[in-house]
C-alpha cells in the first residue's frame, strides 16, 4: 500500500477515534434471501449490518454489507464492503470526521479498493422530522486490478450527504450519498447511493426496502461502469 497516500488518513482515524469501546452502541442488522427452483435455480444472500455510538462530542458510526448470488450453480454476484467513520463534533452542527472504507467485488474487475479521508461535516438541518449532513474531506484511494495484480494509487475529494426523515414514528426514509472523485486517468469518479424506507413490524423488527446504486466512470475492460440493487430485508435494531 501507497503510505504516502493512505497512512496519513489512517494515522488520522486512529488519533480522533477514542472511546470506540468504552460506551454502548446502537445498530442494526439485517439480512435478505431468495431462492428459486424448477427451470431456473438461483440464489442470492443479502447481508448488512450499522452500528453507531455516541460519546461526549464523538459520534463513531460502523457498516458491514455482503452481496452473494449465484445461477444454476455457478456464482454471479459476490461484493463485500466495510467502512468506518468518527467525528468530533465541536460545535453543535460542524464537525471533523474520519472515514475508512474497503470493497471487494469479484465481479468488478477490481481485487480491491480501499479509501481513506479526512474532512469536515456540518448538520445543514437538524430538527425532529429532519437531520441533512453534508461533508467534504480530501483523501486517497488504493485500487488493486484482478488480473496482473497491478496497484493504483491516486488523491482523492469524498462529498456526501446523508438524510434521515422520520415519516413517523414507525417510518423513516434515509438516503446515504457519496461521490469520491479521483484521477480521470486511473480510479476516476465513483459514486455510491443508497436510498432506504424502514417501517416497524412489531418491537425491535422491521422491514426495510432499499436501492442502491454504484457508479465508476472508469472500469476494466469489459466491465460495466454501473451496478444497482433492490432488496427487501427483515431488520433487527438493537441497543438504545
Amino acid at each position: 500500500m501507497n503510505r504516502s497516500i493512505l497512512s496519513p488518513a489512517v494515522l488520522a482515524v486512529m488519533l480522533i477515534s477514542p472511546g470506540l469501546a468504552s460506551a454502548a452502541w446502537k445498530g442494526e442488522a439485517e439480512l435478505g434471501y431468495v431462492k428459486t427452483g424448477g427451470n431456473t435455480d438461483t440464489s442470492t444472500i443479502n447481508a448488512k449490518a450499522m452500528a453507531e455510538q455516541e460519546v461526549d462530542k464523538w459520534r463513531n458510526t460502523l457498516k458491514a454489507e455482503a452481496l452473494n448470488n449465484s445461477t444454476d450453480g455457478v456464482k454471479t454476484a459476490e461484493r463485500y464492503f466495510a467502512s468506518g467513520q468518527t467525528n468530533y463534533k465541536f460545535t453543535q452542527r460542524s464537525y471533523l470526521f474520519g472515514f475508512l472504507g474497503y470493497e471487494d467485488d469479484r465481479f468488478s474487475g477490481y481485487d480491491y479498493r480501499a479509501s481513506a479521508s479526512v474532512g469536515y461535516g456540518n448538520r445543514v438541518v437538524d430538527n425532529k422530522a429532519v437531520t441533512l449532513d453534508l461533508e467534504i474531506a480530501p483523501g486517497g484511494r488504493q485500487s488493486k486490478f484482478s488480473i496482473g495484480g497491478e496497484t493504483e494509487n491516486e488523491f482523492t475529494v469524498l462529498g456526501g450527504l446523508k438524510l434521515l426523515w422520520n415519516i413517523s414514528d414507525t417510518t423513516k426514509l434515509t438516503e446515504d450519498l457519496s461521490v469520491e472523485v479521483g484521477d480521470k486517468e486511473k480510479g476516476g469518479t465513483v459514486t455510491r447511493s443508497t436510498t432506504a424506507l424502514t417501517s416497524q413490524v412489531a418491537g425491535n423488527l422491521f422491514t426495510k426496502i432499499s436501492y442502491m446504486i454504484r457508479n465508476s466512470s472508469v472500469v476494466p475492460a469489459g466491465k460495466e461502469k454501473t451496478d444497482d440493487e433492490f432488496a427487501v430485508s427483515l431488520l433487527y435494531k438493537f441497543g438504545k
